[in-house]
């Protein structure tokens, strides 16, 4: 039973991994400048962490956008984007999995994760932005942006398969979540 516990999980994992990748690559729109592009994968990212748990959710959101960065020719910024995406996922299943339990309440991470991200691009964009800090406030306003139309493509997917009525797969592991235990 283990076993096939950790194949379901490698195999959600790569299979989000590239919708992710996709997300990222193929649903993308560049900035002015050329510092980074607007993509929509963040929704799935925590979608992917809010379903399948942090680690999952975490590791497919790396795998994915970094593939992502490295397919756009954007290779310099998978460091910011390992960071970025592992903030986001974390933060994101944090404030998620602590207001699980109110009805409305628990969306609001869908926002708050993405600004995170949002903090964790703005040394990428003042390294390569010779600290003028032009494009690091432009660049950040459209990775808001991106945060939002991410966060309202989360909540739409959740509650989409929430109506379907599909397990999720990491209430009973987790060490956060308290309501089954």
């Amino acid at each position: 039973m283990k076993t096939r516990n950790i194949i379901l999980k490698i195999s959600l994992l790569s299979i989000f991994s590239a919708l992710i990748f996709i997300f990222t690559s193929f649903i993308s729109i560049p900035y002015g400048g050329g510092m980074g592009y607007f993509n929509a994968s963040d929704g799935l990212i925590m979608f992917a962490t809010a379903f399948l748990g942090p680690i999952v959710g975490t590791f497919s959101g790396i795998i994915g956008c970094s593939l992502g960065d490295l397919f756009s020719g954007y290779a310099i910024c998978i460091p910011f984007t390992i960071c970025a995406k592992t903030i986001e996922s974390i933060v994101f299943f944090l404030l998620f999995d602590y207001l699980y339990a109110k009805k409305y309440l628990k969306y609001i991470s869908y926002f708050i994760a993405p600004l995170f991200m949002v903090l964790s691009y703005i040394p990428y964009y003042l390294i390569y932005d010779d600290g003028k800090g032009v494009l690091a406030l432009v660049n950040s306003c459209f990775d808001l942006i991106q945060g939002v139309i991410g966060g309202i493509i989360g909540i739409a997917i959740y509650q989409l398969l929430n109506k379907v009525n599909l397990p999720t797969y990491y209430i009973k592991e987790t060490i956060f979540n308290k309501k089954n235990k």
